[in-house]
């Protein structure tokens, strides 16, 4: 019998990795908030956000879920790996072919009856040196400026919706 590790095969390219995270402060309840990162949710606040829901079809948000979207004219195939609707957490993975893969964790929590801290981390891998420089990409500036982009715009999102 072959040892194991006779079977693992390596390679001489090396994988870039990050893991960013911030939060950000919005001005609705949980119960308001938590749908806004459900892949139908996202619709209401990133600009041509379009997801193409493969599997389960029909649902609006499940674990296992698969869908498509399409960022800097790239497809990125999402997985909701984790979805706990009750303790507002989900986890994606997402990935770009030949570019990356990455962890995506969303985790709200209450700050009083009508305010959500939204917690987040997206852990990336480079699967090509195209994907290591988009990984280098990744700083913690501007990570808190997306994070900043997001507050600004999901607040105004929220602001002009009656609820």
């Amino acid at each position: 019998m072959a040892d194991r590790t006779d079977m693992i095969s390596t390679s001489p390219f090396e994988s870039r990795t990050a893991t960013l995270t911030g939060s950000i402060l919005l001005h609705a309840p949980i119960e308001d908030a938590f749908p806004l990162f459900s892949p139908l949710g996202e619709r209401q606040w990133v600009a041509g956000w379009n997801p193409e829901i493969l599997s389960p079809r029909g649902a609006d948000w499940a674990e296992g879920m698969v869908f498509r979207t399409v960022s800097e004219g790239r497809q990125v195939t999402w997985v909701v790996a984790h979805l706990d609707r009750q303790a507002h957490r989900v986890v994606y993975y997402r990935t770009e072919p030949g570019l990356v893969v990455a962890r995506v964790e969303v985790r709200c929590q209450p700050v009083g009856d009508r305010r959500t801290r939204v917690a987040t981390q997206y852990d990336y891998v480079g699967l090509s040196e195209a994907g290591n420089d988009h990984v280098a990409e990744w700083t913690d500036a501007a990570y808190a400026a997306k994070m900043a982009g997001w507050e600004s715009t999901i607040n105004e999102v929220l602001r002009r919706t009656p609820r």
